[in-house]
C-alpha cells in the first residue's frame, strides 16, 4: 500500500475465512435444493467448488465431506441409486452441521 500503510495479511486472511464460514450454510442448502430437484450435474459442480474452497480456507472436515459427496456422484454417473442417495443425504447432513457450526463460531 501507499501512504505508509501496510497490508495485514493475517487479518485479511482471517476476514476472508470468516466471510466464507458465514456463507457455508447457504451453500449447503443450495446443494440440497439441487439434489432435491434432481439436478445432479449442477449439484456435483457446486460440491466440487465447495471442496476446493474448503481446502483453501482450511475447513478440512468439510472438505472431506465434499470429497465424499463428489466421489459418490461421480461414481453414480447420473442420479444416484437409492443406497447412494441415502449415503449422499447422510453426508450432506453432516456437512450442513459442520457448516452451521463454522458459521456460528465465525471461524
Amino acid at each position: 500500500m501507499t501512504d505508509g500503510q501496510e497490508w495485514d495479511i493475517d487479518a485479511l486472511r482471517a476476514a476472508a475465512r470468516a466471510d466464507f464460514a458465514t456463507r457455508l450454510p447457504l451453500r449447503i442448502e443450495g446443494i440440497e435444493r439441487l439434489a432435491a430437484e434432481g439436478q445432479w450435474v449442477e449439484a456435483r459442480r457446486e460440491i466440487h467448488k465447495l471442496r476446493g474452497s474448503a481446502a483453501t480456507y482450511g475447513f478440512e472436515e468439510l472438505g472431506a465431506a465434499a470429497t465424499f459427496l463428489e466421489e459418490l456422484l461421480l461414481a453414480a454417473d447420473g442420479p444416484p441409486d437409492p443406497d447412494a442417495r441415502l449415503r449422499f443425504d447422510q453426508a450432506l447432513r453432516r456437512a450442513q452441521a459442520q457448516a452451521d457450526q463454522a458459521a456460528r463460531e465465525g471461524l
